[in-house]
């Protein structure tokens, strides 16, 4: 079988490398000069830092059977979270008490007995076999859904609206209910782990699988159909194409849904000598406000990965299509950490489209049909926004074409490199 295969981020690897060690013939078409798609990594001051915030889910069964988390030197964060509420100078912790028993007072100290005993509640009921089943059943909104789980509002406010907004990465959080508690379950069954050399090291893993002339880097794709794929106004044919591109980039060229809001992602990236922080965790704004207080959280990634010389990077996260200067940001930082006045400006990463859009009404783990038009579909936007969404839509695309699933990454192991041809 002759597969093209548009799109060379993390759902078009995964199905072209199953694809290649079935027998099959590939070809991957990808846009940019670099593989990867949205789990991109940069360089600066040689060192890698990540385009967006990355943590991967070690519970993620999808994630098991496509890669190999040893070989990335995956190293996991701390299962706690702070946050700080900058005007009153005051941190608070949400611990994993069953993981970090030490953190059991000052979380009872941050989010009372009663709160503390509904967030047991809620990791015990997601830490289901079945870590997708919350997706299957109706949800309210993510606010909704919290609300109902009885928490109060000061924790919703101060805690769980910025993390979910966060996670989602939309500062209103019209994400399903079901998806918050399918992350939550997540991070109850597993850790949240960052590769020593970023985030594009796991869809890089998946192309060192391929062999040497099946990616086409800087191809612009102008049409597809069931058997064709355009480029510069010829049509290539293949028995079958895979639409592996983010959901505005498939909009485009198949009738498929999509949302005029877009999520965007800015990080802001710093140096300093002397950490904010001591623990590899993340430091949520627990007063976050897309325009008043816009900073939504901070993370010291080199506390995981150090720089070789000792120096560590100080990353903040922010939302929305809002112009942001370094300099501003790091003066509102000032409020959370003084010696921020000391810290020296690196770089920036901006992101659009970074996740795609599902409607709070959707019901499933599965978005779209895997075919439309005989075109098969994968990526994020089809299932869910998640790694393991991203890597169950290759299944999917896998599953309709008879092609069968590694149980393990070994399944795909290859002794060729990955070359491209423009």
């Amino acid at each position: 079988m002759n597969v093209g295969i548009v799109g060379g981020g993390l759902a078009g690897l995964a199905t072209a490398s199953a694809l290649c060690a079935a027998g099959h013939n590939v070809t991957v078409y990808e846009a940019s000069d670099r593989l990867g798609g949205r789990m991109g990594t940069t360089t600066m001051e040689g060192h890698p830092v990540d385009l967006g915030f990355h943590v991967l889910h070690t519970a993620y069964p999808a994630l098991k059977r496509w890669v190999d988390l040893a070989a990335l030197e995956a190293t996991p964060m701390d299962p706690s979270t702070e946050v700080i509420l900058p005007s009153q100078g005051k941190r608070l912790l949400l611990g994993d008490a069953l993981r970090r028993p030490s953190t059991l007072l000052p979380t009872l100290r941050s989010v009372g007995p009663f709160n503390a005993l509904r967030l047991l509640r809620w990791r015990q009921r997601a830490r289901g076999r079945d870590l997708e089943a919350p997706l299957d059943r109706p949800s309210q909104s993510i606010d909704a859904g919290l609300a109902d789980q009885g928490f109060s509002e000061g924790l919703r406010q101060r805690v769980l609206h910025p993390l979910f907004a966060g996670i989602t990465l939309d500062p209103q959080r019209k994400e399903r209910a079901a998806f918050a508690t399918f992350t939550w379950g997540a991070m109850a069954n597993g850790s949240m782990v960052m590769p020593k050399d970023g985030i594009v090291a796991v869809p890089l893993q998946l192309a060192s699988r391929l062999p040497s002339e099946v990616v086409r880097l800087g191809v612009t794709v102008e049409d597809v159909d069931a058997t064709g794929v355009t480029v510069d106004g010829v049509r290539h044919d293949h028995d079958k194409v895979v639409l592996a591109v983010p959901q505005h980039v498939a909009a485009g060229l198949l009738d498929v849904t999509t949302s005029p809001d877009e999520r965007r992602t800015t990080t802001m990236v710093y140096a300093t000598e002397d950490p904010p922080l001591r623990a590899a965790r993340l430091l949520l704004n627990g007063e976050y406000d897309p325009i008043t207080s816009p900073v939504l959280h901070v993370h010291v990634p080199t506390l995981l990965h150090p720089r070789e010389d000792g120096q560590h990077f100080v990353v903040a996260t922010l939302l929305g299509d809002q112009d942001h200067a370094a300099e501003d940001v790091q003066e509102r930082l000032m409020s959370w950490f003084p010696k921020a006045a000391s810290w020296r400006i690196v770089g920036r990463t901006d992101v659009r489209h970074a996740l795609p859009n599902i409607p709070t009404h959707h019901v499933g783990r599965d978005h779209l049909p895997v075919d439309v038009d005989g075109v098969l579909l994968a990526g994020d936007h089809t299932t869910h926004p998640s790694v393991q969404g991203t890597l169950r839509s290759a299944e999917r695309v896998l599953e309709a074409l008879g092609v069968p699933l590694p149980q393990g990454p070994q399944d795909l192991q290859r002794t060729a490199t990955v070359e491209v041809a423009a």
